[in-house]
């Protein structure tokens, strides 16, 4: 009996030169189950030609995923003789970076063959070039499904959590038997002040500790793009920004708007204390009052941080 192949499917994860990050190539499975935003939700700090990164997401309705991927810069030749010629830099000038990969469903990748990601590759480029010719009227794409060539196993079964042992009930416990102890020496009463001045102190240190450190900086700041392209510009849009901090730290930021609008917050700069890794801030606008809207570029900007960066990052949707 000849073994079945396991299945894989490519997908991709990028930003336009206008468009901000999105997911663009999905496994089909995936988008029949409106659960590809697993995977759009995917970031990646490292350097492009890094080595591929491994990892899995758990507790989908379409099974566990195991997912192997790698950042890449488009360069000039990827775009040579097709319709999406031009820069391989956005608007604001910024390289061009794909995040694509394979994913395995139901199974752990512990062999990654490199031919699986060059099949990826391909099809993640196809798909880069269709987007760059028409961002705006680009629709997801469905993965197909082709044979692995990495090595693969069966994912661990999740044991679930213990149950801790019942307790009799209180009439059914033994009595215990009443001996004769000694006295019981009576401690002074300034002890347990001090014991609860010694847990007080310790308590203030704990908290020094957690509320401390913070001297971290940004790392990372990202749009967190519409599960659609097509945007209507008659009712107010909630736009995100996923702002990822190397360690715990405290920034300045305000929203702009161009045309100018009256978003949330406006342009009142807000002080906020971010936690380590990524935390998501929103704001909401509203184009309904403009008259024939085409369309707005929203930009949330860093006043300031640690690093006393003054960053804007923009974020453009078009009106349909």
């Amino acid at each position: 009996m000849t073994e079945q192949p396991t299945p894989g499917w490519a997908f991709l994860v990028a930003r336009g030169r206008r468009k901000g990050y999105q997911s663009l190539l999905m496994p089909e499975f995936l988008v029949q189950g409106n659960e590809y935003g697993a995977l759009g939700q995917l970031s990646s700090s490292d350097q492009p030609g890094s080595a591929p990164r491994i990892s899995r997401i758990e507790g989908l309705a379409s099974g566990d995923l195991a997912l192997a991927y790698v950042t890449y810069r488009l360069t000039p030749a990827d775009l040579a003789g097709t319709p999406a010629v031009g820069p391989v830099t956005d608007e604001f000038g910024r390289p061009l970076e794909l995040l694509y990969g394979v994913v395995c469903r139901g199974l752990d990748i512990i062999g990654l063959d490199d031919s699986d990601l060059a099949t990826a590759h391909i099809e993640a480029l196809q798909t880069y070039q269709r987007f760059l010719a028409d961002e705006s009227g680009f629709v997801l794409a469905s993965a197909q499904p082709f044979a692995l060539r990495s090595i693969t196993a069966p994912m661990p079964v999740r044991q679930p959590a213990p149950v801790p042992p019942q307790q009799p009930p209180l009439g059914l416990l033994e009595q215990p038997e009443f001996i004769d102890q000694p006295p019981v020496r009576r401690r002074p009463p300034y002890v347990p002040i001090l014991a609860i001045a010694a847990v007080a102190v310790i308590a203030l240190i704990a908290g020094i500790s957690v509320l401390g450190g913070d001297d971290g900086k940004i790392s990372k700041v990202d749009f967190v793009a519409p599960t659609t392209n097509r945007i209507s510009c008659d009712s107010p849009v909630k736009i995100q920004a996923k702002v990822t901090a190397d360690k715990a730290t405290t920034i300045q930021y305000h929203w702009e708007s161009d045309p100018d609008l009256s978003a949330e917050e406006g342009n009142s700069v807000v002080e906020l204390k971010l936690p380590k890794g990524d935390t998501i801030i929103e704001t909401t606008v509203d184009l309904s009052d403009e008259a024939n809207p085409t369309g707005l570029t929203q930009s949330f900007v860093i006043d300031s941080a640690n690093d006393n960066t003054n960053v804007d990052h923009r974020y453009q949707l078009t009106c349909r």
